[in-house]
């Protein structure tokens, strides 16, 4: 099984990556995986919302792409109107290309805007 691991006040610990094989991430709600979790988010302090705010907005609508194939997983920078989002999806600090589909490995840090997580499975 594999899973996304956050370490953020407005996120889950961990979001399994299960009952599907396709995952979008990124800002609004139709998301599989929203950054930030808004039911997490509403309950930070306000004065704490707004430090986290320029930070969010690095996350696009809808960011990147999780893709299940052949029991490997890929993640590919997709942005909200497909062209790639404005801040970039990158693993272990190289950025990806857009619409280009990287496969992740174990423990393999991923960055979207400047909101960090690691993949991990099991």
């Amino acid at each position: 099984m594999a899973k996304l691991v956050f370490n953020y006040p407005f996120m889950e610990r961990e979001y399994k990556l299960e009952g599907k094989d396709t995952f979008y991430i990124g800002r609004i709600n139709s998301n599989d995986i929203t950054i930030p979790s808004y039911p997490l988010f509403s309950k930070l302090p306000q004065a704490s919302q707004k430090l986290l705010i320029n930070d969010l907005a690095k996350v696009s609508r809808i960011h990147a792409k999780l893709t299940k194939k052949e029991d490997k997983w890929y993640i590919e920078d997709i942005g909200t109107k497909g062209l790639g989002s404005n801040f970039g999806t990158f693993v272990n600090g190289l950025r990806l290309e857009v619409k280009k589909p990287y496969l992740l490995q174990n423990n393999d840090k991923i960055r979207l805007g400047t909101i960090e997580f690691i993949f991990l499975e099991e």
